[in-house]
């Protein structure tokens, strides 16, 4: 099966640093097929027969004793991430208007969740005042789209602090991912 794995707080701040040349050779020493890596934030393509929680387990692990590195591992198959596309909920007119505002930045990420979210965090979710950025969540996937940077955003704040093992990820690089997975 294909994996794509969006690996928490890598290369972000000082600490989880990580060559991607690095980050390769640990995916093929812990047993994974065909892996690449794409930018430096912790995305790594690959191919395994094991179930995702193992997949998991061994990533999280190989990082942790290879390179010291304690993070999550968010896992889609390529199938999930294809979905994830092809399912968007936002209109090209809204992210178009959005992007028209933040000229400084992406205005569209998805927040992707290790697991959907329990009763406890729905019920959080439900709170969150939405007004210029908005989300949609869809199973373990949150579609955001803000009006400023994600890192001046309200509602990004709020949603990691809901989500502190949720990673995020920009439109662009998702479909990027998404283009290498067919490969």
């Amino acid at each position: 099966m294909r994996y794509i794995a969006l690996l928490r707080g890598i290369n972000v701040g000082t600490s989880g640093r990580i060559r991607m040349d690095a980050l390769k050779a640990l995916m093929e020493q812990a047993g994974f097929l065909r892996v690449e890596t794409y930018i430096q934030s912790g995305n790594v393509l690959f191919d395994s027969d094991l179930t995702e929680p193992a997949v998991k387990a061994t990533i999280e692990r190989a990082l942790k004793d290879g390179a010291n590195i304690s993070t999550t591992a968010v896992l889609r198959t390529a199938e999930e991430l294809h979905a994830l596309l092809r399912d968007c909920p936002f209109t090209p007119e809204q992210i178009e208007r959005a992007q028209a505002v933040n000229t400084e930045s992406e205005s569209f990420y998805v927040c992707l969740l290790p697991q959907e979210p329990d009763a406890q965090q729905r019920e959080k979710l439900t709170k969150l005042e939405q007004s210029d950025d908005v989300y949609v969540l869809v199973g373990r996937d949150i579609y955001l789209l803000v009006t400023q940077s994600i890192r001046l955003s309200k509602l990004a704040i709020r949603l990691q602090k809901i989500f502190p093992d949720m990673t995020n990820r920009n439109w662009n690089t998702m479909n990027k991912l998404n283009d290498l997975s067919l490969l």
